[in-house]
């Protein structure tokens, strides 16, 4: 069964991936074999076999973990109070939740361009600086995305919306008491394969291949099969991009204001299909969610979800950076152009500069949801992935009542995720259903 790429594209991604993760790799070497031996299969497996046996370099100055233990371990979690349920108003998951579809809607008929494209986009259109949803007509141009201003009639279907809804019907079924393989068992009952991409995929197909998973029962040694048959990483060389972090909403909501736990709870979802850098962004901003709920000080927030990943990770490493400079006198334009430089060492959607996006534009545009929405959009990149993380934080942080009203009005209320009884649905209504999980499981 194919997955995200051919075999040679998988091997050739590999390449990039493990010279980031600090191993002694010579690329221009590894890339010449491979593009030597593009059609033979066997041959790839065999150098991609050599590539996971390579060592760490020694000059590496990062130490990045993945159990969950080791984390916290190298992280400041210790200086955390320790999580107390606390009642929150229906208004902040109504905002949390309308924040995210929101952000998703601004950056989805724009997702992968870069920054400079998007703002020709609104300045032809005349509507620059970005203060709604993105002009379907541009000069003589038309953007065909659905939410685009004139076609918008609700959130459409979005994997960055979608995984919110999955993790909210995991958590309503088992509570917290679920691991990583019952991760993978709920993907293959409720998401449809293509619906999934990048890290996601690999790592699916990783899950199904596994011999002794049948779909009727649990292996008792289930977390040693998918530690032993590697579903996370086997030929998957986007475990550090952005698919666990945007995954990181639904708990970060059923466990409002209580960050540790929101982070663990992150931990456990993204560790099937991710490691290192690619798990702490979604620990990361499903602590920082959770906080919002109960903590109305953004620094504090910050300092929260700063405390439950490792100190000497490239993600903590460029969260510190992003946030001295969003709250430094740098002007705005360069503010945006300091963070698309810096990202460039990474795939544009890779989790730690997108991550840089989503801290700058909170950290910048404090208590101001349509400013902070809208920068991290304008930066270009995996778009509709920073514009939903950006809203749900945001949403979480001011409420509904603080979420512009013809933001609101534009997305009417309603979103669709491909998920049953999720179409047409209303977006109050499910916000309301979060939190009544939110207290069941709480109190």
């Amino acid at each position: 069964m194919a997955g995200y790429d051919r075999v040679f594209g998988l091997v050739r991604e590999e390449v990039n991936q493990l010279f980031e993760e600090g191993r002694e790799i010579d690329r221009e070497k590894y890339l010449e074999l491979i593009n030597a031996n593009a059609e033979n299969k066997a041959k790839l497996m065999e150098i991609y076999d050599s590539l996971c046996a390579l060592p760490m370099r020694s000059d590496y100055k990062y130490n990045e973990p993945s159990e969950l233990e080791e984390i916290y371990a190298e992280s400041d979690i210790s200086t955390l109070p320790d999580d107390k349920y606390t009642p929150v108003d229906k208004e902040y998951f109504r905002g949390a939740w309308l924040g995210r579809c929101i952000g998703c809607a601004l950056g989805q008929p724009v997702e992968g361009w870069q920054s400079q494209r998007i703002i020709d986009w609104y300045k032809n259109a005349g509507k620059y600086p970005i203060r709604y949803y993105v002009p379907t007509v541009s000069g003589e141009n038309r953007n065909e995305g659905l939410a685009t201003d004139e076609k918008l009639c609700g959130m459409p279907l979005d994997d960055d919306t979608r995984f919110t809804v999955i993790y909210y019907k995991l958590l309503k079924e088992t509570g917290y008491d679920f691991d990583s393989w019952d991760v993978g068992s709920h993907w293959a009952w409720n998401l449809p394969f293509r619906f999934v991409c990048t890290a996601e995929t690999q790592a699916y197909l990783n899950y199904i291949n596994v011999d002794i998973f049948t779909p009727w029962w649990k292996p008792e040694n289930a977390m040693e099969l998918l530690k032993s048959e590697r579903v996370n990483s086997h030929l998957n060389p986007y475990r550090e991009w952005i698919g666990a972090q945007i995954r990181c909403d639904a708990f970060a909501y059923v466990a409002a204001g209580m960050p540790r736990l929101a982070s663990r709870l992150a931990h456990t979802d993204a560790y099937f299909s991710h490691i290192k850098n690619g798990i702490y962004g979604e620990m990361f901003f499903a602590a920082l969610i959770s906080a919002a709920f109960t903590e109305k000080d953004i620094n504090k927030c910050f300092e929260t979800a700063l405390a439950v990943i490792p100190k000497k990770s490239r993600f903590y490493e460029e969260a510190v950076w992003a946030r001295e400079l969003a709250e430094s006198d740098i002007a705005r334009d360069e503010l945006r152009l300091s963070l698309i430089e810096r990202g460039k060492k990474y795939n544009w959607v890779h989790t730690i500069n997108n991550a840089a996006f989503c801290i700058a534009s909170i950290m910048r545009f404090k208590n101001d949801f349509r400013e902070a929405i809208a920068f991290a959009v304008e930066c270009g990149a995996d778009t509709d992935c920073n514009g939903a993380t950006v809203g749900s934080f945001m949403g979480a942080l001011m409420g509904e009542s603080g979420i512009p009203e013809d933001l609101k009005a534009g997305i009417k209320d309603t979103f669709s995720v491909g998920v049953s009884p999720y179409d047409n649905y209303s977006i109050r209504a499910f916000a309301d259903e979060v939190k009544e999980l939110h207290d069941s499981l709480n109190k």
